[in-house]
């Protein structure tokens, strides 16, 4: 009888979960995590899929802002004289390591990479990506509602406040009785003569 539970289980988060789990946003915020990367997928066909969508977002963040997303190279300081040219031993040129990373390379550097959040600074079109998929918005529906001068503070959509919450509200939305009268707060302050 329950045997066949964890198959059902599964098919069912599936089927239930399909178009989150098939969504281009849900994938990057998934693979663009070091912890998890790959590791998650284990048919290849779906790897490869999720690299290319990976590649994508990659060079659409380079063509959109290419200079935000190569640092600047640093240039060499031009040798005044041909003498200082001659002892100069210890000049290198400037090597690759400094240069900007294709969006192949990255790509492929990062999924060899250690899977520590601190990898990502190494990759910086991954890093953004990261942030842009897993950074939830910051909401500001509790202050908006904090400071509306409804009177929703009795009603039952407001029925799981606690009682601290629920004493500071109801004297918040007292207290601007008080402000109305005079120079309160949001008002110009009035001008006698």
């Amino acid at each position: 009888m329950i045997t066949g539970l964890p198959e059902v289980s599964v098919g069912a988060i599936k089927t239930r979960f399909a178009a989150i789990i098939d969504s281009k946003e849900a994938l990057l915020a998934a693979v663009s995590l070091p912890k998890f990367k790959l590791r998650w997928i284990k048919e290849e066909a779906r790897r490869d899929h999720i690299k290319v969508l990976l590649r994508s977002e990659c060079h659409s963040l380079t063509t959109q802002e290419p200079a935000a997303l190569m640092p600047d190279v640093p240039q060499p300081a031009a040798v005044a004289s041909s003498e200082e040219d001659f002892f100069a031993f210890d000049l290198q040129p400037v090597t690759t390591a400094d240069a900007p990373m294709s969006v192949e390379t990255e790509v492929m550097s990062y999924f060899n990479s250690a899977p520590k959040m601190e990898s990502l600074h190494q990759f910086p079109r991954i890093k953004k990506i990261a942030l842009r998929c897993n950074a939830p918005t910051p909401s500001s529906a509790p202050v908006e509602r904090l400071f509306s001068l409804g009177n929703l503070v009795l009603t039952p959509k407001r029925n799981r406040l606690g009682d601290g919450r629920f004493q500071r509200l109801l004297l918040m939305r007292f207290n601007r009785h008080f402000s109305q009268g005079g120079s309160g707060i949001g008002q110009p302050p009035t001008i006698e003569q």
